[in-house]
């Protein structure tokens, strides 16, 4: 057939029309979406798709790749096994073909795409149960040391993480950033080894999600000691300076003869030279050598073990200082340096000897510190070491010293002696003792064995009677001073330093207290003294007031002279004054006129014989401050007459002393008043005695007044 070009496409539009007519009849049969979801962990037989068809349409799965995971379920597609999204290739979804049918209709074929989606079904993981970190000391803060991080197969979670540092020495820059920051200041000498444990969560920290998983490591962290510090000779004293270290170091002391070359490393104190690396983490390698630079030394120093010798002798006294640097061998800049001082001497021929070679000492636990070792148990006597030099003649070396080897219980003094330095418990003390020559440094022993004794204790109280006068007075209207013996009981106690021997008998009590049969004899001893204290008092009494009544006789017939007399100037001449009332007084303790009479005399011979002027010149002890009622008068009592040519002797009653000659004077503690110009004196008697016996008793009587007025003169 002949067609024309637009009749041709005419037809080829109405082919056109057919064909698309029967794809949408086809498609019509059934139909579902391109692409299809399903979860991950589905159980089985979970329904992926459903497939809509028509009557009478019948549906087949004829591929499926990988082949399976899915079958049909009537006219749903369903997965027969349990899908998961870790094995799932997100490039290449499952994919299965299904094929419609329907009588007198071409089939039709459904390609559908199945992906699986992911769910929070595993946990996170480090690569690493274990990360080991090596972070330098001394970093500064914030400085990040490493980065730790875990994976998780659930790619849509999101890991966050916890560092569990245990001083908080490191922690992380975000709770999702485990990157490890420095937050203290790391020191080696302090800490070297830090362990740590790194936490990763797959949903917030803190958060309610039903589903969570948590994985940890553990991070050890290694402490670098770096290079920052000098050589430190030893020993020395390590000291903090903000973020440094300092080791202080006191130098190095020792002996030399005077010319004397000593072979092999000088001995020096506190110990060789010998310097260590202050990192002690690197120990670098040390070498030694002197600062000073001299054309002729007389010492040289090893360059790796810092030991001094000797070139050639020393040829002059005093000391000589050397100047030792110590130095990296790697790294010279990091150095230090020390004195060295050698003192020069002259050789000794032999060292100090103790005198024994061992001593034995005994001390109560009781005794208390710095109380002296004692020799015994039974003495009081402190133990005492001593040492002797051959070097000196007399064996008496001024420079040596002593010291305890071992042991801090004990000490000795410069002088010997064994001190207690702290308590110590009851037992025997086993210590060794030297004794050098801090000239030369020589050198020897001794042991020492103390044995400390329990409960006896090395202080006793001394008690010691003391005995003195205590002075009385009687205040009536004369002044009457009596001396009356008396005891005062004063203990002494030991001081915090004093041994003393320990009590043989009786309870032992603690230092510084009395046993019962001490206290009990003390209580005796002042009971004696008590009774003889008022026995004394009894009788000084009985004897004030029998005086007093003859003292006030005396002042009777004075006052009643110097009122016939005329005031101070004494009796008239060619007049005689009497009291016959005051001679047979019926007071057995008044004085008659005779005994008046005699009082005068002896006052007059009293300033003729050198015995009684030394008696009323000598020097009183002090006395208590009294009154009288006496009629007070500075001037003389009486004009007594001139006796053989001699000086007139004039006995006055008064306070003061008169070095003039022809006064004898009594002396009262109150001083009369000199402007009632009124005398007190003795009226003499010239009556006969009445009888041998009266005349006994009035001479008897005379006597005590005399005695007891020579006394009140030694007193006043």
């Amino acid at each position: 057939m002949d067609f024309r070009p637009k009749e041709s496409s005419a037809v080829f539009f109405l082919l056109l029309i057919f064909t698309l007519s029967k794809i949408s009849e086809a498609q019509s049969l059934c139909s579902a979406g391109p692409v299809s979801f399903i979860k991950e962990n589905n159980p089985v037989n979970a329904i992926v798709t459903p497939i809509t068809v028509e009557d009478g349409v019948a549906v087949r799965i004829t591929s499926q790749v990988p082949e399976g995971l899915f079958s049909l379920d009537g006219n749903n597609l369903i997965a027969v096994t349990v899908l998961d999204f870790e094995t799932f290739d997100k490039d290449r979804p499952h994919e299965v073909r299904v094929e419609c049918t329907k009588v007198d209709s071409p089939s039709t074929t459904l390609t559908l795409k199945i992906i699986v989606e992911d769910v929070n079904d595993n946990p996170p993981a480090f690569a690493e149960s274990q990360y080991s970190l090596n972070v330098d000391e001394l970093l500064k803060l914030d400085t990040s040391v490493g980065l730790i991080t875990a994976t998780d197969p659930d790619e849509t979670d999101r890991l966050y993480y916890r560092l569990d540092s245990p001083e908080g020495e490191f922690g992380l820059q975000a709770d999702f950033n485990p990157n490890i920051l420095v937050k203290k200041l790391l020191d080696y000498d302090k800490v070297k080894k830090i362990t740590m444990t790194l936490y990763a969560q797959d949903t917030q920290i803190g958060s309610t999600a039903e589903v969570s998983h948590t994985a940890s490591t553990t991070i050890e962290v290694n402490i670098v000691d770096i290079d920052n510090r000098p050589p430190w000779f030893q020993p020395c004293t390590e000291i903090d300076f903000a973020t440094s270290k300092v080791c202080m170091n006191s130098g190095y002391e020792g002996t030399v003869n005077l010319n004397e070359q000593e072979a092999g490393p000088l001995s020096l104190k506190p110990g060789p030279v010998v310097a260590i690396d202050g990192d002690k983490g690197k120990n670098e390698v040390i070498r030694y050598t002197f600062l000073e630079d001299t054309a002729d030394p007389i010492f040289q120093i090893n360059i790796d073990t810092g030991s001094i010798t000797m070139l050639k002798p020393v040829g002059e006294a005093g000391p000589i200082v050397l100047t030792v640097m110590a130095y990296q061998k790697e790294n010279p800049d990091q150095f230090s340096t020390t004195t060295v001082i050698l003192k020069v001497v002259i050789s000794s021929n032999y060292p100090p000897k103790f005198v024994k070679p061992s001593y034995e000492g005994f001390i109560s636990e009781d005794a208390g510190v710095d109380s002296l070792v004692l020799e015994s148990k039974t003495s009081n006597r402190p133990l005492r070491v001593q040492a002797t030099d051959e070097d000196f003649s007399n064996g008496y070396n001024p420079d040596i010293k002593f010291e305890v080897v071992d042991g801090t219980d004990f000490s000795i003094t410069p002088e010997g002696f064994i001190l207690m330095a702290k308590t110590v418990t009851p037992g025997t003390v086993n210590l060794q003792m030297r004794v050098f020559d801090t000239n030369n440094d020589e050198s020897s022993t001794a042991s020492l064995t103390v044995e400390v004794t329990q409960g006896v204790p090395t202080t006793t109280p001394v008690t010691t009677i003391m005995t003195s006068s205590i002075i009385t007075t009687d205040q009536t209207t004369d002044t009457q001073l009596t001396a009356i013996p008396s005891t005062a009981t004063s203990t002494s106690h030991p001081g915090p330093n004093t041994t003393l021997p320990p009590s043989t008998g009786g309870q032992q009590g603690k230092a510084g207290e009395y046993s019962a049969g001490e206290m009990a004899a003390v209580g005796a001893s002042l009971a004696v003294v008590l009774l003889l204290c008022l026995v004394g008092i009894g009788v000084m009494a009985h004897r004030i007031k029998g005086h007093n009544a003859d003292w006030k006789k005396l002042s009777e017939a004075s006052i009643f002279r110097s009122s016939l007399g005329g005031g101070s100037g004494g009796p008239k001449e060619g007049m005689q004054y009497s009291n016959e009332g005051f001679q047979h007084d019926g007071d057995s303790g008044s004085v008659n006129s005779k005994l008046a009479a005699h009082l005068e005399n002896k006052l007059e011979s009293g300033l003729r014989s050198g015995p009684a002027q030394e008696n009323m010149t000598r020097s009183a002890a002090p006395v208590p401050h009294t009154s009288t009622s006496t009629p007070p008068d500075s001037s003389s009592l009486a004009d007594s007459e001139t006796v053989d040519g001699e000086k007139e002797v004039k006995p006055i009653l008064t306070k003061e002393r008169r070095s003039e000659e022809g006064y004898k004077a009594v002396w009262f503690k109150q001083d009369i008043d000199p402007n009632t110009k009124e005398d007190v004196v003795i009226i003499p008697d010239t009556g006969e005695p009445e009888g041998d016996q009266e005349e006994d008793d009035d001479s008897e009587d005379e006597d005590n007044i005399l005695t007891d007025v020579d006394s009140e003169d030694e007193e006043l």
